[in-house]
């Protein structure tokens, strides 16, 4: 420190003259801080993305539909695990599944993770959003990202899912019966309103019908008129409808 009023005068000046050195230096009067470069750079500026969800699946159980979602998300940032969550028709969220750390495949910054979810709609037209909730790491902030909304069709009826069955209900022979020959072709499965009946036989034989559906039930009937059948030997029984189709057959005679 300056010991006299002559050293003092001699230290200001020294000090006036680094200061002014400094600001040439710099070009400015003042030092200036950008705080948006220091936030900039405890950031590193990461996303967390989703891609488009897809529809990939649709399988009926009655009249409720099991819709599979699929898609990938995507980050520049941490591999935390991330939340799963889905919105049906602008209901609050529930969660339907997890992306665990190392589920993510990474490409130099870009890390991305392939997802798939099972949701189960009534019939109707129906809007599912799939959110993604990553917690924050290091101090930095949670981040969430939503793909875009996907509309879904389902379409099950009550038969949906019902395993095909089909008979002759315990009548093999083509010859007799009370009045003209009949036997009586029943199945039961999904197959719509009035499935069409296609029976095929020994020497070229061949017949179409469309079978009848017994009441609201799983079951269809028809009652095969036989005159004119292809003798004895193994019929084959086709049944189509609802977007389905079954075979079942039979070795049928003639007593």
């Amino acid at each position: 420190m300056p010991t006299n009023s002559f050293e003092a005068k001699e230290w200001r000046s020294v000090l006036t003259l680094a200061v002014a050195s400094v600001a040439w230096i710099t070009g400015c009067t003042a030092l200036e801080v950008d705080s948006s470069a220091l936030v900039d750079r405890n950031d590193q500026g990461t996303e967390l993305f989703a891609a488009t969800a897809e529809e990939t699946g649709q399988t009926c159980n009655g009249e409720t539909g099991t819709v599979t979602i699929e898609g990938t998300l995507s980050t520049t940032g941490s591999v935390d695990s991330a939340e799963i969550r889905a919105s049906i028709d602008g209901a609050p969220e529930t969660l339907v599944g997890i992306i665990d750390p190392q589920d993510f495949i990474h490409d130099g910054r870009l890390k991305t993770a392939p997802y798939s979810i099972t949701v189960d709609l009534p019939n109707g037209t129906h809007t599912v959003e799939v959110c993604f909730y990553q917690s924050g790491s290091g101090g930095r902030p949670p981040k969430s990202t939503c793909a875009e909304t996907l509309v879904v069709v389902v379409e099950c009826s009550s038969c949906s899912g019902t395993g095909f069955f089909g008979d002759l209900v315990g009548n093999p022979n083509l010859c007799r019966g009370n009045g003209p020959p009949h036997i009586p072709v029943h199945v039961k499965g999904d197959l719509g309103d009035a499935p069409a009946l296609s029976i095929t036989g020994p020497n070229g034989y061949s017949h179409q019908a469309t079978m009848q559906h017994s009441g609201e039930s799983c079951v269809y009937q028809y009652n095969w008129d036989t005159a004119g059948n292809g003798g004895a030997g193994q019929y084959t029984f086709t049944v189509t409808g609802g977007g389905n189709s079954f075979t079942f057959t039979a070795t049928l005679y003639c007593r």
